[in-house]
């Protein structure tokens, strides 16, 4: 016998009107999370333990062979192995940080903002991604130890834009404005530009680079501007330069600045317009 009611014989059962989809309310219990998700600060954390650990035993290793019969060969070995095991949590860090773009320059965004025509052409030219990426590095290269590599970066960056200019036109007045509103490393692209026309050049410019400049790479390459657009600067401008040249102490700093500013004042002492 049915526990359910009946209904009167010879009289339908009236179905219920059809509604809205039953929504069942999410369940408030969270999922556990995959045992690699648990397991992966677990792991961070003991693998920077266990590089602490062996790398400091390895310099203490080493440093004890200072005061014994240890070959020099294997204690070498020994001294490089622990200090990177020591340095590695800091060096994975960096790369971290570098991969998630934390620390990326937009270089040719910053040009955009008052350089908008000179912006478009290095994004035509498909150099947006390589400047960043030089002016990015640059910026997380710091220290006195790394000045040399700076400097070497910064060249990079002028190569590559003074390539682009000799083949396309940039905007003269944007290239004087993106010196004088920019940051250093905009300053020497602006000089880079300069550098593969010299029809962008600007005595201006090279004043200030040569008497004000803010990195020694940035004087470098204006006082080869300088040199090489000689034949295009007017007798004020020569003569103005010229004493930027003479009274500035820190070309003398600077073995390649030294030897650029000497052919110059050749210039200036011969009859010779090159």
């Amino acid at each position: 016998m049915s526990d359910v009611n009946q209904s009167p014989p010879g009289r339908p059962v009236p179905s219920a009107p059809p509604g809205p989809p039953a929504h069942f309310a999410p369940s408030s219990r969270p999922e556990a999370p995959a045992w690699t998700v648990k397991a992966r600060p677990v792991v961070d954390v003991s693998s920077r333990i266990l590089c602490l650990v062996i790398g400091g035993a390895l310099l203490v290793a080493g440093l004890v062979g200072l005061f014994t019969g240890v070959g020099q060969g294997p204690l070498i070995t020994v001294l490089a192995a622990g200090l990177l095991l020591v340095i590695m949590p800091s060096i994975v860090d960096r790369i971290r940080r570098l991969k998630f773009g934390e620390f990326e320059v937009h270089l040719v965004r910053q040009i955009a903002a008052t350089a908008r025509k000179t912006a478009g052409t290095l994004q035509a030219l498909g150099m947006e991604k390589q400047l960043d990426a030089y002016a990015t590095i640059y910026t997380e290269l710091r220290g006195p130890e790394l000045k040399a590599v700076r400097g070497e970066i910064l060249d990079r960056i002028v190569q590559r834009v003074a390539n682009a200019s000799a083949v396309e036109k940039f905007d003269k007045d944007e290239v004087r404005e993106l010196f004088f509103t920019g940051s250093p490393i905009v300053r020497v692209l602006a000089l880079g530009l300069m550098e593969g026309d010299l029809s962008l050049l600007d005595s201006e410019v090279l004043h200030e680079a040569i008497s004000r400049s803010l990195t020694g790479n940035e004087q470098y390459h204006a006082l080869k501007i300088v040199r090489n657009g000689w034949g295009r600067l007017g007798p004020d401008e020569r003569t103005r330069l010229m004493t930027a040249i003479d009274t500035n102490r820190q070309i003398g700093a600077g073995p390649d600045r030294k030897a650029v500013a000497q052919q110059i004042r050749e210039l200036a002492g011969s009859s010779r317009i090159v």
